[in-house]
C-alpha cells in the first residue's frame, strides 16, 4: 500500500508544470568529463591515524584531537558526468545544477545508482533533466574516477572546498571544456558531506553559487551523537576489503568502506519494504564508495555571514546522521523540528529565500525511499520560485 501510494504521489508530481512550456527530448544525453583543477588550503593536521575502527577510543582521539593547521597544495583531476535536459526548457538553458555527493558514494548517488540518470521515482539527476536543468554530478576528490592522494593529511574539506571553487571558475568561463560552459547560474545541490562542503564555499566564496539545495544535513541537539550508531556501518580499510576494486597501490591506509551491510542500512534507511525497496539498497551497498579518514577529521559546518542568495534544506524526517544516534536502530529523531535552526547557517539570506523540508517516511538518504519524488517537487517549486 505504502509503495502505491508513492507511485501515485509521483504521477502526481510529475504532471506539474515548470515555469515556462515544456518540450519532451526522447533520451538523455550524459557524458564524462574530467577537470585540471589545483587549489590551495589550509587542512588539519592529523596526527595517530586509527588503524582499527573497532578501537572506539582511538578513533574518538583521532577525531577530537587538538586543532593545528598545515598548508596543502597541487594539481588534482575531478570526473564529471555531465548530462543535457531531457526535456527543453529554454529558461534553464544557461543554469547547471552541480550535484555533489556525500561520505561513502560517488556521483552515481544522484542517479540512484544507475549508469545514467533514468529513475524519476528516485534519482534526483533525472528529474531535473526532465525539469530542464543540464547537470553536473562529480566525484569528489578521493572518490570514483577522480584522483585519490593522500586521505589523511589531503582528502580534508578545506581543501576539497577549495578544489570546487576553482571547477566553478572554470565552469563560468572556460571555453576549452567538452560540455557547455559560461553558464550564468549556478545552483549547488549537496548530500550529507557534500551540503558541509557547501557551507564552506558559501562562506568563504559567497558570490561563487546562485543558489543552494543542501540536502542530509541539519543541527543536532546537544544529546544527539550519530558516532556510536555510524561505527556499527563497520568501517574497514578499503584495500583489504576488496583488494580488486580498492588496490592498495592507489587506496592508501586511511580509505574506509562500510564492511557491515545491516549497519549501513541501519545509518542511512528507514524500514524496508515499507518505506524503500530492499533492491535499491542491495544496489547501494555494492556501489558504495569510500570514506577518507581526512573527511571524517573535518566535517565542520560553517556559517556563511555574507551569503545572501536562495537556500532550500531538504532533509529526510528521520534522519538519524544528523538529527539522531546514527542508527535507526538507536530512536527514531524527528528533524522537522531541528531543520528550522538550519537558518542559522546562513543569518545574511533574507526569510523570503530560505525554505526547508523534512521529507516524510525518510531518513539519511531520504532520495532513495518512497517519497522522494515529494522532496524532488518541494525543492524545485522553490527553485522556480526564485527564478531558476
Amino acid at each position: 500500500m505504502a509503495a502505491l501510494t508513492m507511485v501515485l504521489a509521483l504521477s502526481s508530481a510529475l504532471s506539474m508544470s515548470s515555469a515556462s512550456p515544456l518540450t519532451e527530448r526522447a533520451t538523455s544525453n550524459c557524458r564524462d568529463v574530467y577537470f585540471d583543477l589545483s587549489a590551495t588550503a589550509r587542512n588539519r593536521v592529523a596526527n595517530n591515524p586509527p588503524t582499527d575502527f573497532s578501537d572506539v577510543a582511538a578513533t574518538i582521539a583521532f577525531l577530537t584531537q587538538p586543532v593545528a593547521f598545515q598548508q596543502v597544495s597541487g594539481p588534482q583531476k575531478i570526473y564529471g558526468q555531465y548530462c543535457e535536459p531531457t526535456t527543453n526548457n529554454q529558461a534553464r538553458n544557461t543554469t547547471l545544477q552541480l550535484l555533489v555527493h556525500g561520505n561513502s558514494y560517488d556521483h552515481q548517488y544522484f542517479n540512484a545508482f544507475d549508469p545514467i540518470p533514468s529513475s524519476l521515482a528516485n534519482s534526483w539527476a533525472a528529474y531535473a533533466n526532465f525539469q530542464g536543468y543540464p547537470t553536473l554530478a562529480i566525484d569528489r576528490l578521493c572518490i570514483g574516477k577522480s584522483s585519490h592522494p593522500d586521505p589523511v593529511n589531503v582528502c580534508q574539506a578545506p581543501y576539497q572546498a577549495e578544489l570546487y571553487d576553482a571547477l566553478i571558475t572554470i565552469l563560468r568561463s572556460s571555453t576549452k571544456l567538452s560540455i557547455p560552459t559560461n553558464w550564468k547560474k549556478i545552483i549547488w545541490v549537496g548530500h550529507s558531506f557534500g551540503s558541509i562542503l557547501g557551507t564552506q564555499i558559501s562562506t568563504n566564496h559567497p558570490n561563487a553559487i546562485d543558489a543552494f539545495v543542501q540536502t542530509g544535513i541539519s543541527i543536532p541537539t546537544p544529546d544527539e551523537n550519530p558516532l556510536p550508531g555510524e561505527l556499527a556501518s563497520g568501517y574497514v580499510q578499503a584495500s583489504s576489503y576488496d583488494p580488486d576494486r580498492f588496490p592498495p597501490a592507489i587506496y592508501q591506509p586511511g580509505y574506509l568502506v562500510t564492511s557491515s551491510k545491516e549497519g549501513r542500512a541501519n545509518t542511512f534507511y528507514s524500514n524496508p519494504l515499507a518505506d524503500y525497496w530492499p533492491a535499491l539498497y542491495d544496489r547501494d551497498f555494492d556501489k558504495k564508495d569510500t570514506l577518507a579518514l581526512g573527511e571524517a577529521l573535518t566535517q565542520d559546518v560553517y556559517n556563511s555571514t555574507s551569503y545572501a542568495n536562495p537556500v532550500y534544506v531538504l532533509t529526510g524526517k528521520q534522519d538519524a546522521v544528523f538529527c539522531g544516534n546514527g542508527s535507526r536502530l538507536l530512536g527514531t529523531p524527528d528533524c522537522a523540528e531541528e531543520l528550522p535552526a538550519t537558518k542559522l547557517f546562513y543569518p545574511a539570506v533574507p526569510a523570503s529565500k530560505f525554505e526547508y523540508y523534512a521529507q516524510p517516511n525518510a531518513r539519511h538518504c531520504h532520495q532513495m525511499h518512497y517519497t522522494a519524488a515529494l522532496g524532488f517537487v518541494k525543492a524545485h517549486a522553490f527553485l522556480t520560485k526564485m527564478g531558476f
